[in-house]
């Protein structure tokens, strides 16, 4: 199986991306009210997928709008140098570790790209300890920081939420210090 990842606008793909995320969402984390649909942040993200020929099987929104901003202050980041990573999707058929470290690598090269330092996720501890394994694996300094309970809004209040940060460091920094 090979997989593509991109960023994308195109419509049919997004619709797929946006039905996916409803789907785990409504099963994986409980969330029965959980409409994946698009919604205002996601017209204003990048969103990269990943395509299994011309089908959707997982998604990332890359989004600069930080509303957590005491805590990029706490942490001595620059806002400008960060974004978040959210609403991850990976279809539960096609979630193995190898393709999420590929998932991972792609998304660490997409924000890169996109000229941000840092990205910060909010997730479950176990979650982010996933994910820092994943990193870690790529060379990517992954920190899991704090929880964070008053960034759980709306629908996802009633699940944990931890700040970890993933610090972008250009490739030819990574490949000296390793």
């Amino acid at each position: 199986m090979s997989l593509e990842f991109k960023i994308t606008r195109d419509a049919q793909l997004l619709d797929q991306y946006y039905r996916l995320r409803e789907q785990c969402y409504r099963s994986e984390l409980g969330l029965s009210g959980f409409d994946g649909s698009e919604d205002e942040q996601d017209k204003h993200s990048d969103i990269m997928v990943a395509l299994d020929g011309d089908r959707c099987v997982g998604g990332v929104r890359i989004s600069s709008h930080i509303t957590l901003t005491s805590q990029v202050e706490q942490l001595g980041l620059e806002k400008e140098q960060c974004c978040m990573w959210e609403r991850f999707a990976i279809n539960p058929v096609m979630r193995t570790l190898g393709m999420f470290r590929e998932f991972n690598n792609h998304l660490v090269d997409a924000s890169r790209d996109s000229g941000y330092d840092n990205a910060m996720v909010l997730s479950s501890l176990a979650n982010a300890r996933f994910y820092r394994r994943c990193h870690s694996a790529l060379g990517v300094k992954f920190q899991i920081h704090r929880q964070v309970p008053h960034c759980a809004q709306g629908i996802f209040s009633g699940l944990e939420h931890y700040l970890s940060v993933a610090h972008l460091e250009p490739r030819n920094k990574l490949q000296i210090a390793v």
